[in-house]
């Protein structure tokens, strides 16, 4: 417990940390800040419950008035919609879109419920047969959540970890205190799961804190309202069939997103522990973070290699590319999701990268 908490100690006392936490916080906010008026929020008021057709019917006769109002404009005189019309058109366009999302589960159970379906397209059609996305609701609050916990997540748990945990090893080479642990009977083995622990409560201590921002900053801004609609209401996952409302899925969000920075974490600590030198941990551990990346962003790969690059730490954190389509990964004939296959992917490597710590620091126990 006393190795534990001098690790923590020495992790939270680097003045770099929080410098760096202030940074990229700061640049997340776009140096921007707009509050969202009220008489916005209540526009969608008559619209909210279930989505019936007249519903739908009235939302698509209204905006045809506001697109003819457009198209009457004189070609010679610009044109612009109200700030009222713009937003009132905003309601009329989520309307016809979370129409558009249950239209769309239907036809695709009718295009994939066939006598000769594979088991994946089965599984598809059972998982898509238990959706319900009629619920119509103003969500730009949790949406802005969402999405700050997608991108700019990303950036500051990754940075955080870089800059926090890429010496967590080399600073005990570095002093001399590397001598006095190979000496000690049991001290590499306790010592390094002080480090992994303290590791992993820094990392947590991290994504609770820019959480803690992000539903701030977010709520503030744009209202709590609209948690409990589907979460097909937003625009990246219209296509998935995994039935969570924006709030459920948040939190298994939120649950990736901390087992992969966890698991890149302990990875951190192995390549800490083979390197001497701090700045070569640093470009090591940066590399291995963003490569699978730019990999899949900058190359045409063939889809079962980009599959692969798929369940790295970064994408694991990004949570985004596991729950907006539906893809399995075909294990023996059975199909299995990504998601579940990410957490296995995670957790293997948190452990083999413990493993090979640990024996890699017995062999350097006996080669002294």
């Amino acid at each position: 417990m006393e190795l534990l908490k001098f690790e923590l100690y020495k992790i939270f006392k680097q003045k770099t940390v929080y410098i760096t936490f202030f940074l990229v916080i700061l640049f997340s906010t776009g140096f921007t800040f707009q509050l969202t008026e009220q008489w916005k929020k209540d526009l969608y008021k008559e619209w909210e419950g279930p989505i019936t057709a007249e519903k739908v019917k009235l939302a698509e006769e209204k905006n045809a008035v506001l697109m003819k109002k457009l198209e009457d404009a004189p070609d010679d005189e610009p044109f612009f919609f109200s700030e009222r019309e713009n937003a009132e058109m905003a309601v009329y366009e989520g309307v016809v879109w979370a129409a558009g999302v249950e239209r769309n589960t239907v036809a695709y159970i009718k295009e994939l419920d066939r006598a000769d379906a594979s088991a994946a397209d089965k599984l598809n059609v059972a998982m898509l047969s238990e959706l319900d996305t009629s619920y119509f609701a103003y969500n730009v609050g949790p949406g802005k959540v969402i999405d700050f916990a997608s991108v700019f997540s990303i950036f500051i748990t990754g940075a955080m970890l870089l800059i926090g945990l890429s010496a967590i090893y080399t600073q005990e080479y570095s002093s001399g205190v590397e001598n006095y642990l190979l000496s000690a009977r049991k001290g590499r083995k306790q010592l390094l799961l002080a480090k992994v622990g303290a590791a992993s409560i820094y990392t947590v201590v991290v994504v609770a804190a820019w959480e803690l921002f992000n539903l701030a900053w977010n709520t503030v801004q744009f209202g709590s309202e609209g948690w409990g609609t589907p979460f097909q209401h937003y625009f990246k996952y219209y296509f998935s069939p995994y039935d969570f409302t924006l709030l459920e899925y948040h939190v298994v969000q939120m649950g990736f997103h901390l087992l992969g920075a966890v698991s890149f974490a302990v990875l951190m600590v192995l390549v800490s522990s083979f390197s001497k030198n701090a700045l070569i941990s640093f470009f090591v551990c940066s590399a291995l973070f963003g490569m699978p990346f730019l990999v899949v962003e900058m190359l045409m790969l063939p889809e079962w290699l980009e599959n692969i690059f798929m369940f790295s730490h970064i994408f694991t954190m990004n949570v985004e590319p596991f729950f907006n389509f539906f893809n399995t990964v075909n294990l023996f004939g059975t199909p299995v999701l990504f998601p579940f296959v990410a957490v296995v992917v995670m957790v293997g490597v948190s452990v083999v990268a413990v493993m090979v710590n640990l024996r890699y620091m017995k062999r350097k126990e006996l080669s002294v």
